[in-house]
């Protein structure tokens, strides 16, 4: 049997990091990336879909996302799809029938259990509910392959959570709510084996790199295969830049062109620019920024890099830079603080434009 462990899709998400149109394109892009999921779910052979948690975003989402996300699921029948409610999720209150293929976890605190062929039983509890008493209150048939659905932070240990779980008869944990997809099952206890799927598709820096889903193939009471797919539209992607050696604006952005060199244009960068550099560098970030736009789909230009200066030469050199050296060497500073105003009036001296 051919089963999906997906999740933490945000649906109706602001992504008030972008753009308004950017922002507007995403939101469609990502809802029209879990119709994609259920149609690969359909044309695919596969028997359930497990969603952990978080399918939309909070209580101010759309009808109109709420009413083609469910189109999605009935359309993909006969899949069925299993889904446990995550700390974003508000009541459905948009639609008056949900999907018949369709099942849910939220009519009571306890665990609820619904049976599949070949032997598999797929229990949840919804992500309100996920504490240690609702742990303690698991049963499982020991006879079943039973996978569990919960989701919530959680790991072994003491307080982890994931203990109260051990010895509970659970051979796939399925977990949401962590948005780093686990590349490997992890070991719970010596039957069962937990993971955290990840979200489908990247939606900020922080979730930078592959993003997608697991599909499981359980086959007589076995995990015998366990595969990580992406239908991602975008990627995230995060590189670094050291403008050490660059001697002007040119030069930083070559470097990071050069950085850039293997990104595609469909995604969404981070470029964080590294290094001591030049006290007179015109890094000009605006502009730096606007050109890699004109190649990727959205830039974000952090710059942590920091101008090198010789204390000793510019306390005697005779420029408006000298003097403003030893101005501010007239103060007790620490290095950091001696650094960050130097660089501020290094840059006012040169009219560049100053975020503080």
């Amino acid at each position: 049997m051919k089963i999906i462990h997906t999740g933490d899709f945000h649906l109706g998400s602001p992504l008030q990091g972008l753009p308004k149109e950017k922002a507007a394109l995403r939101g469609a892009e990502l809802l029209d990336g879990f119709r994609r999921l259920c149609l690969y779910a359909r044309e695919n052979g596969v028997a359930a879909v497990l969603i952990a948690g978080d399918l939309f975003d909070g209580g101010k989402v759309k009808k109109s996302v709420y009413q083609e996300a469910f189109s999605a699921i009935a359309a993909a029948a006969p899949v069925c799809f299993f889904y446990v409610s995550g700390n974003h999720d508000e009541s459905f209150g948009y639609t008056d029938e949900l999907p018949k293929n369709l099942y849910r976890f939220s009519d009571t605190r306890d665990w609820k259990s619904y049976d599949l062929p070949e032997n598999i039983t797929i229990t949840g509890v919804d992500g309100k509910y996920t504490d240690e008493g609702a742990f303690s209150r698991l049963v499982l048939r020991k006879e079943r392959y039973n996978i569990v659905m919960a989701h919530g932070e959680f790991s072994l240990g003491e307080r982890g959570g994931l203990s109260h779980l051990q010895n509970k008869a659970i051979d796939y944990l399925a977990l949401g709510h962590i948005h780093i997809p686990m590349p490997k099952t992890s070991p719970l206890d010596g039957r069962g084996r937990y993971r955290y799927c990840g979200c489908l598709e990247g939606r900020g820096f922080d979730e930078v790199g592959a993003r997608g889903f697991f599909l499981l193939e359980i086959e007589n009471g076995k995990l015998c295969s366990d595969r990580f797919l992406s239908l991602a539209k975008r990627e995230i992607c995060m590189r670094e830049v050291d403008v050490s050696t660059c001697q002007n604006y040119y030069d930083v952005e070559r470097v990071a062109l050069a950085a850039l060199s293997d990104v595609r244009e469909e995604n969404l960068v981070k470029l964080l620019l590294k290094g001591r550099h030049r006290a007179d560098l015109r890094k000009d970030i605006s502009l730096l920024t606007a050109r890699l736009s004109q190649r990727f789909f959205f830039v974000k230009t952090v710059d942590e890099s920091r101008p090198f200066i010789d204390y000793e030469a510019f306390a005697k050199d005779l420029s408006e830079r000298g003097e403003f050296v030893r101005e501010v060497g007239r103060y007790e500073l620490n290095e950091a603080e001696r650094e960050e105003i130097l660089e501020i009036g290094f840059k006012a001296l040169a009219g560049e434009e100053i975020d503080l």
